[in-house]
């Protein structure tokens, strides 16, 4: 039970990132995804205790989702700065994953040198779509159109790396909880 349980776990992380990749512009559909990551990382928190902390990241950014939707909170000053701040609960629930990837990696006594590279891949493009946003007003045009442009090359595949390294996860913790 525990194997089928950690096998749908990663499944319901991988599906919930692939949703948010995939209906990047629906409110709604962005809550499921952080639901689904949230539900499956949950599952998984007994694995890693990072785990544990992506979940309650997820459940934040569910909170940030229900208030940036349209009923909720009109067009205007807050939604711009809520918006921008939401990147800040995602950058740590990517690097709370790729964090608690590595530690699968460990137990099964595989290199965790991926999910660093992962890690700094998804970084890189959150920070520089921060700094492009909080620092807009004093770059130069072209400084700031070029951030945005490598941020929205990087942002999705730090999302595909994400799916791709919880792939590699499921197949390291099916393989130790089939041995046990």
């Amino acid at each position: 039970m525990k194997l089928i349980r950690g096998y749908y776990a990663f499944l319901a992380i991988a599906g919930g990132v692939l949703l948010r990749l995939a209906a990047a512009e629906n409110w709604m559909l962005q809550i499921v995804a952080f639901a689904l990551i949230s539900a499956g990382a949950l599952s998984l928190q007994r694995v890693s205790r990072w785990f544990l902390r992506a979940s309650v990241t997820a459940d934040v950014l569910i909170g940030f989702e229900v208030v940036l939707g349209p009923q909720v909170l009109p067009p205007g000053f807050y939604r711009i700065v809520l918006t921008e701040l939401e990147l800040v609960p995602l950058l740590l629930l990517g690097c709370m994953l790729f964090l608690a990837f590595a530690d699968q990696m460990r137990a099964a006594g595989k290199p965790a040198a991926a999910e660093w590279v992962l890690l700094a891949v998804w970084s890189a493009g959150l920070i520089l779509s921060l700094l492009t946003l909080l620092l807009g007003g004093w770059l130069t045009e072209p400084v700031s159109e070029a951030g945005f442009k490598i941020a929205r090359l990087l942002l999705p595949i730090g999302h595909i790396a994400l799916i791709a390294d919880s792939f590699r996860a499921q197949k390291e913790y099916i393989r130790t909880e089939g041995n046990e």
